[in-house]
Parts: C-alpha cells; structure tokens; sequence
C-alpha cells in the first residue's frame, strides 16, 4: 500500500485504515455504514491459513474444493481467504471486498450499520490462521 493517502478515484474521505486480523471471524471496523452512500476500499498486505499465504482477493485452492460448501461467504467472487465485509454481522449483507479493485465505481450500502470483516474461512477454522491485511475504507 502506498504511504500516501491518496483517495481512490471518486472518494474523499478517508474512514478507516487499519489492519484486519486474519483470525479474527468478525473484525469490528469503526466504520458506520449508511445506507445508499457510496464507499470505497483498498487492501493489501498478506494473511496466512495455515501454510497457505494469500492477499486479499484470495485464492481458488483445488486440494480444498470438498470443503467450499463450508466457506463462510459462498458468493461468486468470494474465495478462500478473500476479505469479506458484512453489516452488522449479518450473513445476508456478505460482499467481497478484495484488495478493492472489484469496486472502481465504489460500492452503496444496502443498509446502516457497522462495517465488520474477515477472511472467507471455514467458520471453526480460525484457530490457525494468523497475519492481517490492512484495509482502507473511504466515503465519497
């Protein structure tokens, strides 16, 4: 990540830049989401599960395909140790924050409510996970 805090294209105002601790199920931002604004994030850094290091987006891991049906967010563009965000620990506001690409246009919050995140892992498999990706978390 670049020392500078320079906006990504279309944000303002830095909210957050902190690191997020891969084995922590539910990392607490300070983020207060509200609903229909516009963010913007970016991540980076590496985490580690077990013996595997990945960034943020994540990795597609053939030798752990039995198990996906475990994963925590099974969404499409979610792979195994990509940062996840969620809203107030809800499972049905998961969304893939990556390293923050994914959002060039920003993402708008379908709710309010505080910005919770995590690397997508089988929920009892925290214990050996270890690292943490730093993220920034921008409003417009």
């Amino acid at each position: 990540m670049p020392d500078s805090l320079t906006a990504p294209s279309g944000a303002g105002t830095l909210l957050y830049r902190g690191d997020v601790n891969a084995c922590n199920p539910w990392f607490k931002t300070s983020v207060q989401l509200t609903a229909g604004e516009r963010y913007f994030f970016r991540a980076s850094g590496s985490w580690t599960d077990w013996t595997q290091v990945h960034d943020a987006n994540g990795l597609r891991m053939a030798n752990l395909r039995r198990f996906e049906r475990f994963i925590r967010c099974r969404s499409a563009d979610a792979t195994w140790f990509t940062l996840v965000g969620a809203i107030e620990k809800d499972r049905e506001s998961f969304f893939a924050i990556g390293d923050g690409r994914r959002w060039s246009e920003g993402w708008v919050a379908p709710a309010s409510g505080q910005l919770f995140c995590f690397a997508n892992d089988v929920r009892l498999m925290y214990f050996n996970n270890h690292g943490a990706i730093t993220l920034e978390v921008w409003a417009t």
